[in-house]
């Protein structure tokens, strides 16, 4: 099996796990209802990667002889739970068979690559969630005929029961790695912009791309969005206001006008962010002189209202920002070694929340609850989100760590003199 994206023409994208072969691919049955019954209300990247934990098992459980849409329907978890073991091993070992004796004698199959134990227990999470929604949707269906309400809900109550406690034990709960500290530092950020600056001569892009990627980088750094509202904006999202200029976000998931294999999606609430005037003004130098790439030493003539461009005047995709990132990663790696870990879109996020927050507390006077719920409101968090909580708590860390070393210092001072 498979995993294709089918675009309506509505615009709408919707993974499906479908069969193989020479035929019109057919989707697998009950993933297929479950993605449209459980998460068509979650964006399309959060679909594909339950229906990849899905392909996952399914594939598995083939190489095993068991065909899990039919044992669903039929209401047989117990042989779907007896291959729980051998799952959780095939997967930590890069989907080679877990019963190596079995393979003596045997051809060498291609294996996928190790993955992780965090990647390993989030595939069993949604496979978790994908068997607990089975058994509410087919237990009683596949036992109705043939026993009382009352054992139905007994069956269904051993199972669900059965299901928490087999995934408790091969789930590892890793705690994720925190240890990096993705904000950028005021000399990380004093190189990075001091490379993207248009006409610069260390710039490592060609000319008459330096303005649109200065114009992502500033925007990222200046309004705090992820990389698919940055590139999901269009040409009329930013305006001066009365007040200030601003960035408009606008959720446009499932644009019937968007050509992108990978559409770029807002994960966020839409909001309205300010930016400064001098933004606004390179913003309109780029819309007017800069957006439209040239053929034969004219501009283009666009379909799209899209903001940032390739250089064959289509919609820049999530894959080309990532290149401008690599790209510029590689050039501060040669000039200052190690400086950087890594640099992705994310990392200016973080870098905006960090000091947005921190302005707000030490500048505006904000106490930190409301510096938290300011925090919440621009960068388009849910009320039930962490997020803000976690960017408060770094912050309150690192105010705590200055302050003890100030006060430390000045012990020694006094001691000297």
């Amino acid at each position: 099996m498979k995993l294709i994206q089918c675009r309506f023409s509505s615009g709408q994208r919707v993974p499906l796990l479908v069969q193989d072969g020479l035929t019109a691919p057919l989707p697998i049955l009950v993933p297929f209802i479950y993605v449209q019954l459980k998460l068509r209300h979650r964006a399309y990247n959060t679909a594909a990667a339950h229906l990849r934990a899905i392909q996952a098992f399914y594939s598995y459980a083939e190489s095993r002889k068991l065909d899990i849409d039919e044992a669903i329907l039929d209401g047989h978890f117990e042989a779907i739970l007896a291959l729980l073991d051998g799952y959780a091993i095939w997967l930590q070992s890069g989907r080679q068979a877990d019963n190596l004796a079995a393979r003596i004698g045997t051809a060498k199959i291609d294996s996928f690559p190790q993955i992780d134990s965090r990647t390993r227990d989030q595939y069993l999470r949604l496979l978790k969630q994908y068997l607990s929604w089975c058994v509410c949707r087919y237990i009683p269906r596949a036992r109705q005929g043939s026993t009382t309400l009352a054992n139905i809900e007994v069956a269904f109550a051993d199972v669900a029961d059965v299901i928490e406690r087999r995934f408790e034990s091969h789930i590892i709960n890793v705690r994720p790695d925190r240890t990096r500290y993705r904000s950028l530092t005021d000399t990380q950020l004093q190189i990075i912009r001091t490379l993207i600056v248009p006409g610069s001569a260390e710039n490592p892009f060609p000319e008459r791309m330096q303005l649109r990627n200065w114009l992502m980088i500033e925007l990222l750094l200046e309004a705090g969005i992820r990389r698919g509202e940055l590139l999901k904006l269009c040409t009329t999202d930013i305006n001066q206001g009365s007040q200030h200029a601003y960035v408009s976000i606008n959720d446009r998931e499932h644009d019937p006008a968007d050509p992108r294999a990978e559409e770029p999606a807002l994960k966020t609430h839409g909001r309205t962010v300010g930016i400064s005037t001098q933004l606004y003004e390179v913003y309109e130098r780029y819309i007017q002189s800069e957006r439209r790439p040239l053929r034969n030493g004219k501009p283009m003539k666009l379909l799209y209202r899209y903001l940032f461009i390739s250089d064959r005047g289509r919609p820049l995709s999530i894959r080309a920002l990532s290149n401008v990132l690599d790209r510029l990663f590689l050039t501060i790696e040669l000039a200052h070694p190690g400086l950087l870990p890594t640099l992705s879109a994310h990392d200016f996020r973080h870098t905006f929340a960090d000091r947005f927050l921190a302005y707000l507390v030490e500048q505006r006077g904000h106490d930190l609850e409301r510096a938290t719920d300011e925090l919440r409101r621009i960068c388009g968090w849910s009320e039930s989100s962490a997020m803000p909580r976690r960017y408060a708590s770094r912050y309150l860390a690192e105010s705590a760590n200055r302050h003890n070393a100030q006060r430390t210092s000045a012990v020694w001072s006094r001691l000297d003199s």
